[in-house]
């Protein structure tokens, strides 16, 4: 598998320095625009001077295997560049990705360009791979421009920057396994195609089968990038989807807090003024015939006063469980103040509401808590306006109270 050069078919010449600097420059701006693209998709964790040595070591190598001056290996040369690629990924210690996913793409890559590449010159000029590959010219010059193809493709993919960074941050690439496999099987085939350059390098029929295999190779490679790409963007729209409805599920349920909060008295746990109101106005746009009972508790001021406004706020809610305990599902029990509230009682008159509220009333007196009461009724029948039925309701309760306190005086 070792190739011997002839020294005098080529012998080395003034230009040797000057493709020596050629493929340090091109090699050491393709791996660190690599390791810059790397670190604007967010991936890279810098440790400046182990990428420095890498860096420097791999560049070295590849140098003196480049232009060793008593033989070249294909597959040597593949290899050292392999190991390098690995060992830079290694050091690199990359974030939400793995090595092996940083670099095997790029060395395959670089290796099917370079091989077309060499296929090219030796189809043009006529000669076989062994001659090509013995002039160190066309090898520094097909493995530079195979550098710079590499470092076109890294310019051109800024562009899809948020795309790959999608791929990282949903965790595409592991799903990728099919991807992942073909790329495996491609650097074995580009090994294998190495090792047939190395052994029978002098068989004309070898650069047509190189370039069109690695055509082909090229040309799936890229197949496989462009539907990642696509399959990113759908993963966009379905994570932007998701994050809408999360969005949409997270408002949905704080606009129920709110309209909890602000349809319901947090000490009581009855309906609120603001829904009281809402409700009546709703029963009134539809003509629904319903009665409002408007109430005000007895004895609250004098609880507060002797026996403090914890045992108060203990008399209001006993009030407002004794009620629900009476009330219908479709009724709604308000409160509207300190101690005032109101029952809404859909297809109810004024007659058929006193009589419901007087027997509550009177379970509710013969209970374990005596809760006393004075209240005032009004229908729709009297008035269309919310606040009209409420003033009128709210009139009869005081006119009921200073008869109940006349009786009470006079007995």
């Amino acid at each position: 598998m070792r190739r011997t050069i002839n020294h005098s078919e080529e012998p080395m010449s003034d230009t040797a320095p000057t493709l020596i600097l050629l493929f340090v420059v091109c090699n050491l701006a393709e791996n660190l625009y690599h390791l810059y693209f790397l670190s604007r998709m967010d991936t890279l964790t810098t440790r400046p001077l182990s990428l420095i040595l890498i860096q420097f070591l791999s560049v070295a190598a590849q140098t003196l295997l480049l232009f060793s001056p008593h033989y070249f290996s294909l597959s040597l040369f593949y290899g050292l560049i392999f190991v390098c690629q690995f060992a830079q990924s290694m050091v690199c210690r990359l974030s939400r990705t793995t090595p092996f996913e940083t670099f095997i793409v790029r060395f395959v890559q670089m290796v099917a360009v370079h091989l077309c590449l060499i296929s090219i010159f030796a189809l043009h000029s006529d000669r076989s791979l062994d001659e090509i590959l013995s002039m160190q010219t066309s090898r520094v010059f097909s493995i530079c421009i195979a550098l710079c193809f590499g470092l076109l493709v890294k310019l051109l993919n800024r562009l899809f920057l948020p795309q790959y960074r999608s791929i990282l941050d949903h965790g595409q690439i592991k799903d990728f396994r099919f991807f992942k496999h073909f790329t495996i099987l491609s650097v074995i085939y580009l090994f294998a195609q190495s090792i047939l350059c190395d052994l029978d390098p002098s068989h004309l029929l070898i650069p047509a089968f190189l370039l069109g295999s690695n055509l082909l190779l090229i040309f799936l490679l890229v197949g496989y990038l462009v539907n990642i790409y696509y399959i990113s963007l759908t993963s966009d729209a379905e994570h932007s989807y998701d994050e809408l409805n999360r969005s949409l599920a997270q408002a949905d349920s704080r606009l129920r807090i709110l309209r909890h909060s602000a349809y319901h008295d947090e000490l009581t746990g009855a309906f609120s003024r603001v829904y009281a109101f809402q409700y009546i106005g709703t029963l009134l746009e539809q003509h629904t015939l319903f009665a409002v009972v408007y109430f005000d508790l007895d004895r609250l001021k004098h609880i507060n006063d002797t026996h403090g406004h914890q045992q108060g706020d203990h008399y209001l809610c006993s009030f407002v469980d004794q009620m629900h305990h009476h009330i219908r599902p479709s009724d709604a029990l308000a409160r509207i103040g300190g101690d005032e509230f109101v029952l809404i009682l859909p297809g109810c008159d004024c007659v058929m509401a006193d009589q419901r509220i007087e027997e509550i009333g009177r379970e509710i007196e013969q209970g374990e808590e005596a809760l006393l009461f004075s209240f005032g009724t009004s229908d729709s029948t009297e008035a269309r306006d919310v606040h009209t039925l409420l003033e009128c309701a709210d009139q009869r309760m005081y006119t009921r109270k200073k008869e109940r306190k006349g009786r009470s005086e006079h007995a």
